[in-house]
């Protein structure tokens, strides 16, 4: 008997227990051919529901959005410990004051752990292990292109997808941004080019491809663009794809993908639907 194996499955589980069974083997031959990227990644990544993801554009910023935490977390602050991936700020040059202010606030909740990771500091088992032994994985803002490409470019995307399974995620600004399906369109469609070109990446696709809808945050800050409501519903058109553009006083919370996702909120939020037009207004 010839059994045929592929390099990258020669040692896994699977193999191993061939070979167990099939004593009868008298050939083995193990094979290398060359398989794309995203089809490596779309074989590895698979979800598992409900999930618990609170996704922010400012954070934990009110005691609503603290409290759908604590409901995701199922106990104590103080008793959680939390990963803040830090990866999508650290490309801006400049002031980091704003940054060191945000993780401040965060440290004052309490947790029991608070740690800041790089997802390229080390190896990937470095990286998954901090990840690992966290309660709640915190992505930070910033680039939600460079965060993803990070993700993807690590090889962590398929323990993204395992996290997701089971720690509490939650999204701050860009670490609420990288789960669209069509995430390589939002360059174009959202007139965001400007980042691709700053961080010499071509296209970057979602590293946990979950939802048919986009989301953007920071609905009537002082400091967005004037026509920044224009922009998230034609993005929504050009896509095809349902924008929720919130302010820094409301939050998502996403358990299926296949569901609507739950809005909390004291302050004001808007959904587009797949033509662009404005379907909801709160």
């Amino acid at each position: 008997m010839i059994a045929l194996f592929h390099a990258d499955d020669a040692f896994d589980g699977t193999f191993v227990q061939f070979l167990r069974r099939r004593s009868s083997v008298d050939f083995l031959v193990v094979i290398n051919v060359w398989v794309s990227e995203p089809f490596r990644a779309a074989k590895s990544l698979q979800y598992a529901y409900p999930m618990r993801m609170l996704l922010t554009p400012n954070g934990i910023s009110n005691e609503l959005i603290r409290d759908a935490l604590l409901d995701l977390l199922e106990k104590p602050i103080s008793e959680s410990r939390v990963a803040v991936v830090i990866d999508a700020i650290l490309g801006f040059p400049g002031d980091s004051s704003a940054t060191i202010k945000h993780l401040g606030g965060l440290q004052s909740m309490g947790w029991a752990e608070l740690d800041i990771v790089s997802l390229f500091a080390g190896p990937p088992s470095l990286v998954e292990s901090r990840l690992r032994s966290a309660d709640v994985i915190l992505g930070y803002g910033g680039s939600n292109l460079w965060l993803a490409h990070a993700w993807t470019a690590t090889g962590l995307a398929p323990v993204l997808a395992e996290l997701l399974a089971e720690k509490v995620y939650v999204g701050w600004s860009a670490g609420s941004m990288i789960f669209p399906r069509q995430l390589e369109r939002w360059p174009e469609d959202f007139d965001d080019k400007e980042e691709l070109e700053m961080f010499g990446l071509d296209v970057v696709t979602s590293p946990a491809p979950l939802f048919d809808w986009f989301f953007m945050g920071h609905l009537n800050a002082n400091w967005m663009p004037a026509n920044a409501e224009q922009r998230a519903a034609s993005g929504a058109a050009k896509s095809k794809q349902p924008v929720w553009f919130v302010d820094d006083d409301t939050a998502l919370v996403a358990r299926d993908p296949a569901l609507e996702p739950v809005v909390v909120s004291s302050g004001h939020w808007l959904r587009f639907d797949q033509n662009g037009l404005l379907a909801e207004s709160h």
